[in-house]
């Protein structure tokens, strides 16, 4: 009867641990476990459920679309978008739309999912947005070449260079002044243009890059140890000791 009753309150402690949990729904579509410590007007702050000592993550408000606390409340950011936000069906849906992300897409596939905006740097981040940005301003391209975007950055080199060159083609052509001084204004406004754009492009593909990579290590990565154990074995002679190695992995 007593470990009947142990049983019992184990089960029943177990349940209370797995729903002492606060279930963030992201504008994206992920579903985050997590343990909500604060929100204001600017920012939603929480711990990940499975790491209760770990890092703080901040999110802007605008990128949560409801928060359901341990206590069953659910609060909802936008209630416009899903209506039915907790039923099975959409917990399944997004579950899918989390899951169409898996590792070795390249740019162009993922990056829909993303928005640079809701961007937060985590420990580990690969690219770093300000340097893109920076390289980006000064050789047009650059910031997407070290981000691994290289065919994006020889496109906006190409776009860069080649306004001017068509600009002044444009006003040769011409024979008179106006239309040559017209083809050099719209030539320069266009290059200013496209540059700016680059700057902006570098920023936003280091940002969803990570963002990317961050799901990648969240969803797929794993932990793997290996360190000595001891085991007793029983033998003819009696107990004995047996050394050997542990192979532990942590998903």
């Amino acid at each position: 009867m007593k470990r009947l009753l142990t049983l019992l309150a184990f089960v029943l402690s177990g349940a209370t641990l797995t729903e002492a949990q606060d279930i963030v729904t992201m504008m994206n579509g992920d579903i985050v476990s997590a343990k909500v410590l604060e929100i204001n007007d600017e920012n939603v702050k929480y711990r990940y459920f499975s790491e209760p000592d770990g890092p703080v993550y901040s999110v802007r408000k605008a990128a949560v679309q409801s928060i359901k606390f341990e206590s069953g409340r659910v609060e909802v950011f936008h209630p416009a978008v899903e209506q039915n936000l907790f039923s099975d069906d959409s917990a399944v849906s997004q579950k899918e739309h989390t899951a169409s992300r898996v590792p070795g897409m390249r740019y162009r596939e993922y990056s829909a999912y993303y928005r640079a905006s809701d961007y937060i740097r985590a420990p580990g981040d690969k690219y770093l947005p300000a340097l893109a940005g920076v390289a980006s301003f000064i050789i047009p391209g650059l910031g997407q070449m070290i981000s691994g975007e290289v065919g994006r950055g020889f496109a906006f080199l190409g776009m860069t260079l080649g306004l001017p060159v068509v600009a002044t083609v444009a006003a040769v052509a011409f024979n008179s002044y106006a239309s040559a001084v017209s083809c050099v204004a719209v030539g320069v406004l266009g290059y200013m243009a496209v540059d700016i754009w680059n700057i902006v492009d570098a920023v936003q593909v280091a940002k969803i890059k990570n963002m990317y990579l961050q799901d990648m290590r969240r969803e797929y990565s794993f932990d793997m140890d290996l360190f000595p154990s001891v085991k007793c074995v029983p033998t003819a002679s009696g107990m004995q000791a047996s050394i050997g190695l542990t192979l532990a992995m942590t998903f």
